[in-house]
C-alpha cells in the first residue's frame, strides 16, 4: 500500500511539472515576420472576398494591390478579386435607400 501511495505522489509531482511547461511556438522565418508585421500594420488579415479570416504565416495566396499585400484562402478568390479590387475595398454605401 505504502508503495502505491509513493507511485501515485510521484506520478503527481511528474505530471504537475509536466503541465506546467509552456508550449513554445516554433521561431518564425525574417520573411513570416515581416509579412506579419506588414499585416498588422497594413494589410487585412481576412480574404476580401469571403471576409473570413486567413493566416498569413500559411497562407497560399496573396496579391499585392497598390502597396498592400492581401491573402485569400484560394486561388478562386484571389482571382476575383484581382478582376475588381475596388468592388471588394468599397465598403457597401450605408446612405442608399433600397429600391421600390
Amino acid at each position: 500500500m505504502r508503495t502505491i501511495i509513493i507511485l501515485c505522489l510521484a506520478l503527481l509531482v511528474a505530471l504537475s511539472f509536466g503541465c506546467s511547461k509552456k508550449k513554445e511556438e516554433p521561431p518564425k522565418t525574417e520573411s513570416v515576420q515581416e509579412e506579419m508585421s506588414k499585416a498588422g500594420a497594413i494589410s487585412p488579415t481576412f480574404d476580401m472576398v469571403t471576409r473570413e479570416e486567413v493566416d498569413i504565416a500559411t497562407a497560399a495566396y496573396s496579391y499585392e494591390y497598390n502597396g498592400v499585400i492581401y491573402y485569400f484562402s484560394s486561388a478562386e478568390n484571389m482571382e476575383l478579386f484581382k478582376a475588381d479590387p475596388v468592388k471588394y475595398l468599397t465598403p457597401p454605401d450605408s446612405t442608399a435607400t433600397p429600391a421600390q
